[in-house]
């Protein structure tokens, strides 16, 4: 086995963040992370605030889906070139609300 210096961690372990996990992990020293869990809300409907007193402070997200972030051009796109899946996600909105719609075609198009 090789032999490998650990490098110290510039943050306190079990920290929890709120923000954009890519500028957070850019601010760690390489190396001290062992593991990190991503459990991102998805439609919950509220919007996300970072603590007073944290680095983060100001900073928030809305994770509210709506029909109005769906490009509409992915409407016609699914429905002309996926006719089947448009009919199960239009049946979703119907049966689920319009929120449920808008995240299976902002979901996809999104990866």
């Amino acid at each position: 086995m090789a032999n490998q210096t650990a490098t110290l961690p510039n943050w306190v372990n079990r920290t929890i963040w709120t923000g954009d996990n890519l500028d957070i992990m850019r601010g760690m020293n390489s190396g001290s992370v062992d593991l990190i869990y991503l459990d991102p809300p998805f439609n919950s409907n509220r919007t996300y605030a970072a603590p007073i007193g944290s680095e983060a402070a100001g900073a928030a997200f809305k994770d509210t889906w709506t029909l109005d972030d769906v490009d509409e051009a992915w409407h016609g796109l699914i429905a002309d070139e996926e006719p089947a899946l448009y009919r199960i996600i239009d049946a979703a909105g119907f049966a689920h609300g319009k929120g449920m719609k808008s995240y299976l075609i902002i979901s996809p198009t999104s990866l």
